[in-house]
């Protein structure tokens, strides 16, 4: 019924872009990405279309319901050049014939491998806090957005195209399920019966744990979660506890928000 606590305004939209990188909070000297973006970074992505200053969508935004589908990409390790200091400043006064320094400042630099995901592409399905939904909604329509989203880096731009307006209903508790997103592991079990069956009927599911950034305090102190991620993007069996049914002029998905 509307207005229901269980039932809750949702938008779809396509996250994509040709290349993208977010890095793993685990990584040290090769900048590994993880193969999804975390909620923490889509949080940034909608607050930059929102026009909010860095670091303030994971407050204003921290009961945002959002889910993400879509397979695995491609990846290539990519050599990035970081400097370790600037560059010796140039003189104030340049005289006509002057050369460059005999002794020029040394430059420290260091090479790191960094993982480029190709052609990422994802569907978000996200509910926003009042006050902030409808606009995000408009902003989607109209392809208007206050800075330049991108995929992780913002040296990477990112493309979103608006794909409808639902609904996300809240299942009872201990639904078995066909989950289409990936899935936070707190409160779902996987169905070992189940994905041997969907196996066995068709393309194998992979199924891969993974741990990333689910939240951010405004000092920078992240809280991570556990999540399972089908490579390809097929639906995986589970039991749980706080699935959602998406329902739109398209479509009907099953997903677990980050």
């Amino acid at each position: 019924m509307a207005g229901s606590p269980d039932i809750k305004p949702a938008v779809v939209f396509e996250y994509k872009g040709r290349f993208g990188h977010f890095l793993r909070a685990e990584a040290s000297v090769s900048a590994l990405s993880y193969p999804v973006p975390p909620r923490t970074a889509l949080l940034g992505m909608i607050g930059a279309v929102l026009g909010m200053p860095k670091d303030v969508p994971q407050v204003e935004l921290k009961e945002a319901l959002i889910a993400v589908l879509g397979r695995i990409p491609q990846t290539h390790w990519h050599r990035v050049k970081l400097r370790k200091d600037p560059p010796a400043p140039l003189p104030r006064r340049v005289k006509a014939g002057t050369k460059g320094q005999k002794n020029p400042k040394p430059e420290q630099a260091t090479l790191i491998k960094q993982e480029w995901l190709f052609n990422p592409s994802y569907t978000v399905t996200a509910c926003l806090p009042e006050g902030h939904h409808d606009k995000f909604v408009n902003r989607l329509r109209e392809r208007r957005w206050h800075y330049s989203p991108c995929m992780g880096l913002s040296e990477m731009p990112a493309r979103l195209e608006f794909v409808a307006e639902g609904t996300a209903s809240a299942l009872p508790a201990g639904s078995e399920i066909y989950c289409s997103s990936v899935a936070r592991r707190e409160g779902a079990a996987l169905d070992g019966r189940r994905t041997l069956e969907a196996s066995s009927n068709g393309e194998p599911l992979a199924i891969l744990p993974l741990r990333m950034p689910r939240e951010v305090t405004e000092d920078r102190v992240f809280t991570h979660a556990e999540y399972l991620i089908e490579r390809s993007g097929l639906p995986i069996p589970l039991r749980a506890d706080e699935a959602y049914e998406v329902r739109t002029p398209r479509e009907t998905k099953t997903v677990i928000f980050l």
